[in-house]
């Protein structure tokens, strides 16, 4: 019984010092944390959201990535058939309107708040529509402004990714 109560103060202290700390003091990576701060922050399942929360930002920017890829290599299918039979252009261009669409409404979901964003989305957006509107002749001059257009809208994407973060 003696034990018991020599002990208790000490397991009293404990809860409460894990009542006391809050999601922001409780940061994996910080190594000056005391030990009953990394006790708490690990029993009250802090950690776990940090890493959660990294996880699904790590798969979000993966995610975003893949479709970046994805226009980039409808980019360049589109270019290549510049020349091609308007059935193949015509495929090539629908499969570039759908990647650039799923890019466009992904990143709108995901980050449409920041202002900077909506600027180049909607540049993007132009740019798409650009080269939509040259499908339709074959002429030389206009396979060559569509290479052009196409020129600018892949460095536009390019451009957006970079300005995100996700690396090529």
């Amino acid at each position: 019984m003696r034990v018991f109560l020599r002990w208790s103060p000490v397991a009293a202290s404990l809860v409460l010092a894990g009542c006391a700390t809050t999601m922001s003091e409780c940061d994996p990576s910080d190594q000056n944390a005391g030990f009953l701060t990394k006790i708490s922050c690990d029993t009250s399942g802090a950690y776990r959201q940090h890493i959660d929360t990294r996880e699904q930002s790590l798969l979000s920017a993966q995610q975003a990535n893949a479709l970046f890829h994805q226009v980039y290599k409808d980019i360049q299918a589109q270019q290549s058939l510049s020349n091609a039979s308007l059935a193949r252009q015509r495929q090539a261009q629908t499969a570039l309107n759908r990647s650039m669409g799923q890019l466009l409404r992904s990143l709108q979901a995901s980050k449409g708040q920041q202002a900077g964003l909506q600027n180049q989305l909607k540049d993007l957006d132009k740019g798409l529509k650009d080269v939509n509107r040259s499908t339709e002749d074959n002429s030389p001059a206009a396979i060559a402004q569509k290479q052009q257009q196409l020129q600018q809208l892949q460095k536009d994407v390019s451009r957006l990714q970079s300005s995100l973060g996700y690396d090529e």
